[in-house]
C-alpha cells in the first residue's frame, strides 16, 4: 500500500512539472498575451513548485516509514510459532556427540530448545554481548588449544553479564564462587575481587575447563563438574557406576546444564535460521582495552587516572569492575585503559608516584 502512493505521488509531480513545462512553452509561443495572464501563468507555476516540494518531502518521510516497518515486520514475521522449530538432527558440543538418538535425552534437549526460543528478548541480548565478549574468548581457547564451544559456557552462567552475582555468591561472566576464584588466581578482599576482572576470570575459567577435562576425560562431564564441583561429580560416578554424563542423576540445575549450553551453540551458530535478526549497527562494540601492571605504595584514586587520560570517571570504573572502591588499591595491579590511552597513562602514573615520593 504504501509504495502505490508512492508510485502516485511520483506521478502527479511529472504530471505538475509536464504541466509547467507547457505552460512556459506556450508563453514563448504566444507574445501577445496580456500581463495578468503571464502574471497569474507564473504564480500557477510558482505555486505547482512548491506542491512539488511539499510532494518531495511526504515521498522522504514514507520512504523512511517503509524502511522502519519493513524491518519491524522482518521481525515479526520471521518468527513462526514455536512449534514450527525443530532441533538439529546431529548435535555435537565441544566435538562430542548429544545423544539425540535417546529419546530422554532428545526430550531433556529439546525442552531448553523451546524454553531459550521462547525468550526473545534474552537470545537478542546473548547476540549482541557475544559480538562484545567472544573475541578475546575465542582468541584465547585457538592460542590455547582448546574447543571454540567452550565459549558457550559463559553464556549459560551468567548470559554475558560482566556484573552478575548469583545467589550462591557466584560472580562476573564466568561465576566463579569465591574458593574457585582464589584457587584460580582471582584475588578477592574488601578492596579488590578479581572475579570480575573479564580478562582474569576468562584465564582462570578455561584453565579450570582444561584441568577438569584432563581428569574427567570428557567435555561433558567437565562442564558438568564446573557447575556442580568436581567433588560432587566424582562422587555420583563412583556411586552410579557410569562415567555419562547423560546417565547420571545429578541436581536438576546440572541436569540441564550442558543441555543449556547446547542449545546456547545451536542458537548462536545461526541466530537467523531462528528467526533472530540483527543489523551489524545494532551489536554491542567489543571489548577492548590497553591492559597495564603497575605497583602502587598507595591507594590511587581512579578519578585522577581518568581525568589524566582525558575520559569519564564511569568509563574507567566500568572497565575494571574488580576494584571494589573509589581506588586502585596498594600493591601490583592490572589496569583496563581505553585503547590509546596507555603512554599517557604512564606519563601521568610516572609524575603523580615522583610527586608521592617527594612529599
Amino acid at each position: 500500500m504504501k509504495h502505490q502512493k508512492i508510485i502516485g505521488f511520483i506521478l502527479l509531480i511529472s504530471f505538475l512539472a509536464w504541466g509547467c513545462a507547457v505552460d512556459r512553452s506556450s508563453r514563448k509561443e504566444s507574445e501577445p498575451q496580456k500581463m495578468v495572464i503571464e502574471r497569474e501563468s507564473s504564480e500557477s507555476c510558482e505555486a505547482s513548485v512548491e506542491r512539488i516540494k511539499n510532494l518531495e518531502e511526504s515521498i522522504s518521510k514514507l520512504r523512511s516509514e517503509i524502511v522502519f516497518l519493513e524491518k519491524h515486520f522482518k521481525n515479526i514475521q520471521a518468527r513462526p510459532p514455536l512449534s514450527s522449530y525443530k532441533l538439529p538432527k546431529e548435535v555435537t558440543l565441544c566435538g562430542e556427540r548429544i545423544l539425540l538418538e535417546d529419546r530422554n535425552v532428545w526430550e531433556n534437549l529439546d525442552r531448553e530448545f523451546i524454553v531459550a526460543l521462547d525468550s526473545h528478548a534474552q537470545i537478542l541480548l546473548w547476540m549482541k554481548r557475544a559480538r562484545r565478549y567472544f573475541p578475546h574468548i575465542e582468541k584465547r581457547l585457538k592460542e590455547l588449544n582448546l574447543p571454540d564451544d567452550l565459549k558457550y559456557v559463559a553464556i549459560t552462567e551468567s548470559s554475558l553479564r560482566p556484573h552478575a552475582v548469583s545467589s550462591s555468591g557466584a560472580a562476573g561472566i564466568w561465576q566463579f564462587i569465591p574458593s574457585t576464584g582464589e584457587k584460580y588466581g582471582m584475588r578477592r578482599n574488601k578492596t579488590i575481587d578479581e572475579r570480575f576482572d573479564f580478562f582474569n576470570a576468562t584465564e582462570g575459567a578455561l584453565t579450570y575447563l582444561k584441568n577438569l577435562h584432563q581428569e574427567f576425560g570428557d567435555w561433558t562431564l567437565a562442564m558438568a563438574a564446573y557447575n556442580a564441583g568436581e567433588n560432587r561429580i566424582r562422587r555420583e560416578i563412583e556411586f552410579q557406576k557410569t562415567r555419562s554424563y547423560f546417565y547420571l542423576d545429578l541436581p536438576m540445575e546440572t541436569e540441564r546444564y550442558v543441555y543449556k549450553i547446547a542449545v546456547a551453540k545451536i542458537i548462536l551458530s545461526d541466530p537467523g535460521k531462528y528467526g533472530f535478526y540483527l543489523d551489524d549497527s545494532e551489536y554491542y562494540d567489543p571489548f577492548q582495552a590497553e591492559r597495564v601492571q603497575i605497583e602502587v605504595k598507595q591507594p590511587l584514586p581512579i578519578m585522577e587516572a581518568a581525568r589524566a587520560i582525558g575520559f569519564y570517571y564511569k568509563v574507567i570504573k566500568e572497565m575494571n569492575l574488580h576494584f571494589q572502591e573509589e581506588t586502585i588499591p596498594a600493591g601490583i595491579q592490572f589496569l583496563n585503559l581505553p585503547p590509546g590511552t596507555s603512554e599517557q597513562f604512564w606519563i601521568f602514573f610516572n609524575h603523580w608516584r615522583k610527586e608521592l615520593e617527594g612529599k
